[in-house]
């Protein structure tokens, strides 16, 4: 039987079809929409991808409104959400084993149903499905090894890197292969922010038993992005007893950062000695082979079949990583649905424009060191410093190359742009040649580096 809200939902697309766009009902974001509840003052829409939310969101809000207010009488707002925000909402509010995301209505009470085990892992995220190349083989094959001998053979495992590279991937494959191979064990994946909130409120409302209760009982802790917890000294205390009743009773610790466990400084020294005890694997940028393999992977999730010339240009253009390289074909994939345009080579020239090369652009030193640290994921300020980590020394040199390669400038003037002696600058360059003749990696890097300091 048909409910008000679905109903309510029907009126408004047959209404604005009728009154304002016959083609309302069909476009493709607006038919991802699902009806979740309606109040006094707002309706709500729940969506499977972002680019739907935001579509409707810029395009189709205010038609929809107008719709609600002659269809109910009363003035409504649009109120929009994602589902998996929707997911992560329900996560941290409810106690539940498995949830069943089809049929879930906001103040609905949360049915039990096959489809995310306990934990907060979603099932999305297998091995099945992370594309492995050679920036993540090791880190894949640490991972399987976990889930397969948890608490055993590498504890803790470390796995740092930048942002979108699949270090999450990779955590929660382990969480779901756990659980397929040991049914018996308990999982718990959670990011280092929510420890930290989840134990300022333990303090504060006087439940610090509860806290231990879930933290220091799982037979597995997938903790992500861990360096969340860096300068938060009671925080850091209450991690420091948590790891150590896991690790002393064998239970298998998995720990995500964007720094390898030496250059968390803010952390403590026992910590960091803590984290550096297993194995560290750092995933660094994919190559092209990888980036699109990964293109292949999201076209046939999206069931679409396209060209691999136009894979190719993309793999070529957006190299940063991964979530920027799904996040462009997702963009190729909604654009050319939205305006019906076929996918075509200039049609997706066209969607990039920005990291294309164009002509005529002012290259200048901070262009270079701006665009240097961007790629790199560091601040234009480490490119400056002193510091003299792998993470950092690199990305500084590369920015050296480039002023001598893009601007012709000699040592002297190099060294006064980056603070250093004209013999440091000539080592730092004549290092990163020699590196770029042997590795091809470095050399797709510095030349993605290089369109995007040439594109407007």
């Amino acid at each position: 039987m048909e409910t008000d809200v679905n109903k309510i939902w029907r009126q408004v697309i047959e209404y604005t079809e009728k009154n304002t766009d016959k083609n309302f009902g069909k476009n493709i974001h607006i038919k991802a929409g699902i009806p979740l509840s309606c109040d006094e003052s707002f309706f709500y829409l729940s969506f499977p991808k972002k680019i739907n939310k935001n579509i409707v969101d810029c395009l189709y809000k205010k038609n929809i409104e107008n719709s609600l207010e002659l269809i109910t009488g009363n003035k409504l707002s649009l109120k929009t959400v994602v589902t998996v925000d929707l997911f992560n909402d329900l996560i941290d509010e409810a106690d539940f084993d498995v949830i069943d995301l089809n049929n879930i209505r906001l103040g609905d009470p949360i049915p039990l149903g096959t489809d995310i085990p306990i934990g907060g892992v979603s099932p999305k995220y297998t091995f099945d499905n992370f594309i492995v190349g050679s920036s993540n083989a090791y880190a894949s094959a640490a991972a399987k090894s976990v889930s397969e001998t948890p608490g055993i053979i590498y504890n803790p495992l470390f796995i740092y890197g930048n942002s979108g590279l699949g270090k999450t991937h990779l955590m929660q494959a382990i969480g779901n292969k756990t659980k397929e191979l040991h049914p018996e064990m308990n999982i718990l994946y959670i990011t280092g922010e929510k420890f930290t909130t989840d134990f300022i409120r333990s303090v504060r409302e006087n439940k610090m038993q509860e806290f231990t209760a879930k933290y220091r009982t799982p037979d597995v802790l997938l903790v992500d992005d861990v360096q969340f917890i860096e300068s938060k000294e009671a925080t850091q205390e209450e991690f420091f007893h948590t790891f150590n009743e896991l690790f002393t009773n064998n239970k298998q610790i998995v720990l995500t950062s964007d720094r390898k466990p030496s250059d968390l400084t803010t952390l403590t020294d026992r910590l960091r000695t803590r984290f550096s005890q297993g194995l560290i694997i750092d995933i660094s940028i994919p190559n092209y082979e990888t980036r699109v393999a990964i293109l292949q992977n999201k076209a046939a999730d999206y069931n679409i079949t396209i060209p691999d010339e136009i894979l190719d240009y993309i793999a070529e253009n957006v190299r940063s990583n991964i979530r920027e390289l799904e996040g462009v074909l997702k963009s190729v994939v909604s654009r050319s649905q939205f305006e019906e345009q076929e996918i075509t080579l200039d049609f997706v020239k066209a969607t990039l424009g920005k990291i294309v090369v164009t002509d005529n652009v002012k290259i200048t030193p901070k262009k270079i060191i701006e665009k240097t640290s961007l790629y790199y994921q560091i601040t234009e300020n480490d490119i400056m410093g002193k510091i003299k980590t792998k993470e950092i020394a690199v990305p500084r040199q590369i920015a050296m190359y480039l002023c001598r390669r893009l601007l012709s400038m000699n040592d002297t003037q190099i060294g006064k742009e980056f603070n250093k002696d004209r013999s440091t600058v000539s080592s730092n360059i004549n290092k990163i040649e020699k590196d770029i003749a042997v590795n091809v990696h470095l050399e797709g890097d510095i030349n993605y580096i290089i369109k995007d300091i040439q594109s407007r």
